[in-house]
Formats: C-alpha cells, structure tokens, sequence
C-alpha cells in the first residue's frame, strides 16, 4: 500500500473546509516591532477562535492574537486587520497538540474587540514575566479542552506543571491555573486568581472542578515559595487530589482568599487578606503570619500554629484532631475568638488575646442544637489568655498549668470532667464546674465565684472573690498534704462565702484559712411561703 505525505498546508486547508480549526502556525508572521502576530481564526457561532498549534512560545518581544476586522493605529505600530474574520472572537483558545511544553517570556495581547483568552497545553506552561493586554480572562492550563455540540465546556486535565517563574504574570482582569502541579515561584497580579490543581475536570460555567476517579497525591501540588506570590481582589487556591497539600512560603494578598487543600496546608510566608477561609484534609500548619479580617481556619487532622494570627474581627479554629498554640504564637483577634476540637486535645503555650468572647471546646460535636461528647479530650494551657469573656470545655480535663495565667474581663467558664488550675484564673465573675476541681494557684474574682466539684473540691491555693460559692456532694479539702506530712494550707477570702457539702458538719473541717463577713455552711433552702388567704 502507498504511504502519503500531507504537509501542513494540506492538512490546514483540509480542516478548514471541514469546519475544524486551522493549524495557528500558517496565520503567523512577524511585525516590524519584532512581536508575533497571529491572526486568529474565524470565531464560531458561539464566539470561540480555536487555533491549533506544534508550538505555542512567546519571546520578550511578544504575541499580537489579532482580534481586529478593521485596521488598527497603535503606539506599538499600525496592525492590518485580520482577513480571517467577520466577526471578532470573544474567547480565544491556543490549542498545542504537540509533545512541546510552552514558554510565555514576554506579553500577550488581543489586538482589536477585547476577548478571553486561553492556553491549553498538556505538556506543561512555564510564564516568566508574561502578562496579557486587553484580556479579560487568562487562562493556563494542561488539561485538554472538552466540547459539547461544538462548544467548549472545559477541560479534562490529566498532567502537567504550570510553572510561575521570578519575573512573574500580571495584567489580566481574571487569571485562571488549572493544571496537576502548580509552582509559583514569582509574584502574580491580577483581580482575580484561580489557581487548581490535580487531576479533574474543570466546568467552565460553573467554575468548578470535579475530581478524577480516586487519584491520590503526596506532596504540595500548589506550591508557592518564597519569592513568589499573588495580589488579587480574591484568591482561590485549590488541590482535589486526596493527600495533594497547599504550601506558602510567600506573600499573598488578597481582599478574600479561600484555600482548599486535599492534603496539607502549611503557611510559612505572609497572608495578608480580608475574609480567609482555609480548610485541610490533612494538617494546617502555620509558621508565618495569618493577618486577615475574618478568619476560618479547619482541618480534618491537627492545627499547628508557631507563627502569628492576627484579625480586626473573629477567628474561629475547627479541628478533629489536636490543636497546639506553641510557644512565643500568638493568636491576637479584636473580635470573638472560637477554638474547638472535636477529637483533640487543645495545648496553649503561646498567647491568646480578644476583648470579646474567646470559646475553647474539646470532645464535643453538636447536631441540630444537641451537644454531645464523642471524644476523652483534655484542654491544656501553659501560655497567657486574655478575653472580654471566656468559656473553657472538655470533656476530660482543663489543666491551667503554672506560669499559664488566664485573665477574663467579664465572664470565665470552666467545665469539665476535672478542672485543675495552678496559674491565675482571674474574671469578674467565674464559675469552675466540673466532678472533681483542683487549685493550687489562684482563682480571683471582683464578684462571684461558683466553684461546683460534683466529687471533690480540693484548694491549696488561693480562692478570692466578692461572693464564694462552693458544692460538692463529697468533702472540701482547703489544703494538701505531700506523705500527709508536708501539708499546704488553702485560703479562701470573700465578703460571702456559701458552701453546700452534705459531708461536711462543721466549718472546722474544712481546715486551711477563711475571711469573710458572712459564712454559711449547708444553708437550707427557703421553703415557699403558703398561700392562707383561701
């Protein structure tokens, strides 16, 4: 059988003929500027310039899609227009259907009618200072463009790295990355940015990606470091394989960013937003600072701060597993603050600062309005908090270890199976409320101070307040003693201290040192007055 050999003139006349798009390659020249001009091809019914290429590159001098059915006048030199449209394009898709990855070194623009713009290019886009004129959307990306009934829908993206090098993108009113692995690694501008990356489908309506089948990930495939970073009005930064994590090691800046990471998210570099919504399949981990007006912060495993957060407004942390404020991290909000773990313990070494309501919870999830305890989780804190008021759950333990002072300017609540405090628990008013409560530091309030230990409440501390109010079922013990012979002694001092303990037949037995103006042990309850008039 003869073989025949079709040269590419051939080809591209063959597929203009049969309404498929011509080969880009034959409508290129060179302009007296020294950029590329393509003269795109016809746009379709729907608006779309499909043009194929064997290699899609642009030099520092850069690309001109010619878009314009008129002549035009420009600073950069007159361009003529193109012969091959009607009608201006409102999108334009660059199509490489080579095994050749693209370069993008200089600018890209549409000459003429302003249109969207997309490069798709399975084999991987690397842009160093490229940037795009007169577009309103760019868009990057390895995937292969998908069509329904001649329109193009999206994209099926399979492989490839989309790499952001040091002299960075700029200049598109929205810029789209959807490609496996994303390297940002110099700084990028636009209004808006959507950076995605695995392997999944992309819905150009909706915006949204589906991910493939069950693919799995390790590692960071969005990767920003620590030259690089973005500027936009909202920043979008997603990963849809399982285990594929987020890294920041830069700046970005943003007046809302979402972050969505299969995997994990570590930020090690600057955030600078308005509303930040980060969620993790794995760890969230931040060694850098976090400042934003809002901020919610989840993961399905272990939270991690050993670096700065920082909002004018609330900040809520979810976790399932463990969440640790280490030593010299700071979480500083001017608005509420909400911590909660449901299936870990919460360790604070650092600091934690509101003048509203900070709510730490451990070992409990609520459903419809129900709480219940799903996990033995303890709360530990080591570190200095302050807030307008404060609440403290777990369902284990609340331990305020020595030197972890805690300092409330309304209310304080501490609840849990076991609460023992060593530091200085300080509030207006505070009530401790647990089966067995243990101080050996200080508990002080300017008014009342409920101290309810189902089992026990033992003080060889310091309890101060305008009204003391103790109950037990059990004993109170207002000392203790180490091989009961090095004994500690308790002191409890208020206007008025009430205790109600059934064991307990005498003040005498409490042992320890009591001020106060008015004690009362064991008072009856009043009894309802009868009504005689009947």
């Amino acid at each position: 059988m003869k073989k025949h050999k079709f040269n590419l003139v051939f080809l591209a006349t063959v597929a203009t003929l049969c309404g498929q798009p011509a080969l880009a390659a034959l409508n290129t020249y060179t302009h007296a500027n020294g950029s590329t001009v393509v003269n795109i091809n016809q746009a379709d019914a729907n608006g779309l310039s499909h043009n194929m290429y064997q290699n899609f590159n642009v030099t520092s001098d850069g690309m001109v899609l010619n878009n314009s059915t008129t002549d035009l006048v420009r600073d950069k030199g007159d361009l003529a227009r193109n012969s091959n449209l009607d009608k201006s394009a409102s999108l334009i898709l660059n199509e490489v259907i080579s095994k050749s990855s693209s370069s993008l070194n200089g600018y890209i623009e549409v000459a003429g009618q302003k249109a969207d713009v997309i490069i798709a290019n399975p084999n991987g886009i690397t842009c160093s200072g490229c940037s795009f004129i007169n577009t309103g959307r760019a868009t990057l990306t390895t995937g292969t463009p998908t069509f329904t009934d001649g329109a193009l829908t999206g994209f099926n993206v399979a492989k490839g790295t989309i790499t952001v090098n040091d002299d960075g993108l700029k200049g598109a009113d929205y810029t789209d990355l959807l490609a496996q692995k994303i390297n940002i690694q110099g700084e990028i501008d636009t209004t808006q940015l959507k950076a995605i990356a695995g392997i999944y489908d992309y819905n150009i309506t909706s915006g949204s990606a589906t991910a493939s089948g069950t693919a799995k990930a390790y590692g960071n495939t969005i990767d920003v470091s620590a030259l690089g970073g973005a500027t936009a009005g909202i920043i979008q930064l997603q990963t849809t394989d399982a285990g594929a994590g987020v890294n920041n090691s830069g700046v970005l800046n943003a007046t809302n960013l979402y972050i969505t990471a299969n995997g994990t998210l570590t930020n090690s570099g600057t955030i600078e937003t308005g509303l930040l919504s980060a969620t993790a399949g794995g760890s969230l981990t931040n060694r850098g600072t976090l400042s934003a007006s809002q901020a919610v912060l989840q993961t399905t495993d272990a939270f991690t701060n050993n670096g700065t957060i920082k909002t004018t407004d609330y900040a809520t942390i979810v976790s399932v597993g463990k969440i640790s404020n280490n030593n010299n991290a700071q979480i500083d909000a001017a608005g509420a603050v909400n911590i909660i773990s449901l299936a870990g313990n919460i360790e604070n070494r650092g600091t934690i600062t509101t003048p509203k309501t900070l709510a730490m919870q451990t070992g409990y999830n609520t459903v419809d309005g129900v709480v219940t305890a799903v996990a033995n989780t303890s709360l530990l804190n080591s570190g200095a908090i302050q807030a307008g008021n404060l609440s403290m759950n777990a369902v284990k333990e609340v331990s305020l270890l020595s030197g972890g002072d805690v300092t409330s300017q309304g209310t304080a609540y501490v609840s849990a199976t076991k609460v023992s405090n060593a530091a200085t628990l300080t509030a207006q008013n505070a009530s401790v409320v647990a089966n067995e409560v243990s101080n050996q530091g200080v508990m002080q309030t300017t008014g009342l101070l409920n101290v309810s230990g189902k089992n026990g409440i033992s003080n060889s501390g310091t309890m101060r307040a305008g009204t003391l109010t103790l109950a037990t079922d059990e004993k109170i013990s207002n000392a203790s003693c180490l091989l009961w012979v090095l004994c500690s002694k308790g002191t409890m001092s208020a206007d008025k201290i009430t205790i109600t303990a059934p064991k307990i037949a005498a003040i005498s037995d409490l042992n320890g040192t009591y001020t106060t103006q008015v004690l009362e042990l064991n008072k009856p309850a009043a009894t309802p007055a009868t009504d005689t008039s009947l």
